[in-house]
């Protein structure tokens, strides 16, 4: 085992990766642990981030995207609701945000012509004459805004000026954009002036230069955003924000910034979310709650040219022999011990952050991820045995915020004891796509995702969730099951969804054992085409569960037991009848009874509504005698029997052995059935029930079982 060091800011690949000391760290995982590096058991100790530092109180309220500072720590340069004046090569429009945008109502588009030329005047905004207002931004040394290219910006492209006249003429501060490899995500940009120092104390206008290369720009076009002043050590655009003080650990996510206006911080879903979009913050605690507020600064890793770029790939796997690899985020430089976390940031949307290709015997500690396409992407057969054992955040990433898949069979057996938020995705929280018996043993928090906190794709089987604490505030659902025996253990909150808490799509044997949602807009469960389980569900919207496309003569079931947390209450939902317990209502009886309530005619004699009421161990050749308490709630509507289905065992004749109710009242009655199987075996008895006439909307009831076998 050799403990190598990692320093993705002050790092280099060419270094020997032997100590934090200058010099010596790797900078990047894919080439610095390139696979002739590291070997099974070796640690790869990672450079935390810089600590959380106070931003001062502030208003969080759940269901809103808006976070109230007490002070603001910014000041608003321009918000791009007001045309610009387009100059030089520059077709200017102002774009609504329906179109596109991140803050307010609108953004700034400057397209260049066929023909740009270089170091001139393109737009400028003139602050003064529509603001009524020099600036004085002498207190800040920075400026933070959005940029969203249709072409790659080479350096030295394009030029910010803060100008001392109105019309953009008179620079007083610029700043350099660097070069953007990536095309059509939106991008925080915070740039230090040229020269550093104070900004301007007598700002009049804004202005945007070609620079002096026009290489690339023709015919192209840029939008433009929020701009603001901040400070060095303040909060910017390319922060992230919470309630979380801790420098490690703390089960409060941390958030991506959409925009910034004064004491009003948008938060953002992933880079693209439009401003008038996106999820915004959920919690089960104190809402509207005024608390202290933190920011927190990133490590920005290089731009990633396209969504598929692999930005931190491991190159290697352990042995169960000789121990996992392990990569452990969080090391203080300085005293070498792991005291905080590992922010890493892709910024612009793009790249598998941590991309795990056909590698086992993993571990990743203390490692998030941010602003990539996918935070951490598990993928292929091979990927298997591999432990994640604590990630914070895996927030505002373009679609996932971990993914497991996407090949037949792929990425199994690998488990995360502890993932405390998989939030604010453009996409999913938590991704199962064709793999399977992974296991996450805690989630704490899939929320405000722009589809859901989890979901369980097309062949996705055999996957475990132990504990999920809260799916809430997801664009369409909490959790959604679209492949087949998957479990949830314990789902203490799926609440707010845009439609339901939970989505049974398409879906076979998956089962949560204990369940709470409320407030979803349209219900608290949807099932569809597939037989599922929950268990011990309180579901407190007026739309409990909502059963679609169990077309006729389909027999899919639903079942609900210890509906409401209460075990007297039990459902099966099926197709064109529902099957219940309820309290008994016999003379003598105990307990409950079960009602099979023919909702259609659909369910006639020759497709009853059927229940297994018990299952027999049956000695070869003894009589076996089985009898239930039956009534009806109509003489002439309705039928139902106790019936042993034929042919389960030898000596039990093919035709089902069955007794009809009668229908002279109803009033309960002792049924009874006898059947003498020549093999010892196991037999199901089932309670019918079914359609005879008139409008379908009887029941059987079905009570006290007595099973005899002779000696």
């Amino acid at each position: 085992m050799t403990i190598f060091y990692l320093d993705y800011v002050l790092g280099d690949d060419a270094n020997v990766g032997d100590s934090f000391a200058a010099g010596h760290p790797w900078k990047t995982i894919t080439t610095g642990c390139g696979a002739a590096d590291i070997a099974p058991g070796d640690i790869i100790k990672i450079a935390k981030s810089p600590a959380p530092t106070s931003i001062g109180n502030g208003t969080w309220t759940s269901l809103s995207k808006t976070v109230t500072l007490a002070t603001a720590g910014t000041d608003v340069i321009d918000l791009c609701e007001t045309a610009w004046t387009g100059a030089g090569d520059c077709t200017v429009a102002r774009t609504a945000v329906a179109t596109d945008g991140k803050e307010g109502s609108y953004c700034m588009k400057l397209t260049l012509d066929a023909a740009v030329q270089a170091s001139i005047l393109q737009a400028y905004y003139d602050i003064y004459t529509h603001d009524t207002t020099v600036h004085n931004l002498s207190a800040y040394q920075k400026i933070s805004f959005w940029i969203k290219n249709s072409g790659a910006i080479v350096a030295d492209n394009w030029i910010i000026n803060l100008c001392s006249d109105a019309s953009g003429a008179t620079a007083v501060d610029s700043f350099l954009v660097p070069a953007i490899p990536s095309t059509n995500m939106w991008l925080p940009l915070t740039l230090t002036k040229v020269g550093g120092g104070n900004l301007g104390a007598a700002i009049k206008s804004i202005a945007i230069y070609s620079g002096g290369t026009t290489t690339g720009m023709a015919s192209k076009y840029i939008y433009v955003d929020d701009f603001i002043a901040c400070t060095t050590d303040g909060l910017n655009l390319q922060s992230l924000i919470s309630k979380n003080s801790a420098e490690q650990g703390g089960t409060e996510g941390w958030y991506g910034i959409q925009s910034i206006n004064g004491t009003a911080v948008l938060l953002d879903n992933n880079v693209n979310c439009k401003g008038n979009a996106g999820q915004g913050y959920s919690t089960t605690g104190t809402s509207p709650e005024t608390v202290p507020t933190y920011k927190r600064e990133t490590i920005k890793t290089d731009l990633a040219t396209s969504s598929t770029t692999s930005v931190h790939v491991i190159n290697d796997s352990g042995t169960l022999a000789l121990g996992n690899i392990q990569f452990q985020g969080g090391y203080d430089t300085t005293s070498g011990e792991q005291t905080g976390e590992t922010f890493f940031d892709g910024l612009n949307g793009n790249g598998y952050g941590i991309y795990i290709s056909s590698m086992s015997y993993i571990t990743l500690n203390y490692l998030n991820v941010f602003r990539y396409n996918y935070g951490v992407y598990y993928l292929n057969t091979g990927c298997n045995r591999n432990l994640i054992t604590n990630l914070s955040n895996a927030n505002n990433n373009t679609n996932y915020g971990i993914y497991f898949g996407k090949s037949a069979n792929s990425s199994r057996d690998n488990t995360i004891t502890t993932l405390s938020n998989a939030n604010n995705n453009g996409e999913t929280g938590v991704d199962f796509s064709a793999t399977y018996n992974n296991i996450i043993t805690t989630l704490s928090n899939a929320n405000n995702n722009t589809s859901y906190g989890v979901n369980f794709e097309t062949s996705a089987l055999d996957n475990t969730i132990t504990t999920l604490s809260n799916a809430n505030n997801n664009g369409v659902a909490g959790v959604d099951f679209a492949s087949d025996d998957n479990v949830i253990v314990l789902l203490s909150n799926a609440n707010s969804n845009a439609t339901y808490g939970v989505y049974f799509n398409a879906s076979n044997n998956n089962v949560i054992r204990s369940l709470s949602t409320t407030g979803n807009t349209t219900g608290g469960v949807y099932c569809t085409a597939g037989e599922n389980y929950l268990n011990n569900a309180l579901i407190t919207e007026g739309t409990e569960i909502t059963i679609a496309n169990f077309s006729n003569y389909c027999n899919w079931r639903f079942y609900s037991n210890n509906h409401d947390q209460n075990i007297t209450k039990n459902f099966i939902y099926t197709d064109n009848g529902l099957i219940s317990s309820v309290a008994t209502d016999r003379v003598g009886g105990t307990g409950i009874m079960w009602k099979l309530a023919v909702t259609s005619s659909v369910r006639d004699s020759f497709y009853p509504l059927k229940l297994s009421i018990a299952k027999i161990a049956c000695v070869a050749s003894k009589l076996v005698t089985v009898k239930a308490y039956m009534k009806i709630t109509s003489t002439t509507d309705i039928l139902g029997a106790l019936v042993c289905p034929g042919g389960q065992l030898t000596g039990i004749t093919v035709a089902d052995v069955k007794t009809n109710t009668g229908t002279a009242d109803t009033s309960w009655h002792e049924l009874t059935i006898t059947f003498t199987p020549t093999q010892a075996g196991v037999v199901e008895i089932e309670a019918w029930a079914w359609w005879v006439a008139s409008t379908a909307d009887e029941s059987v009831y079905v009570e006290d079982m007595t099973i005899t076998q002779a000696d």
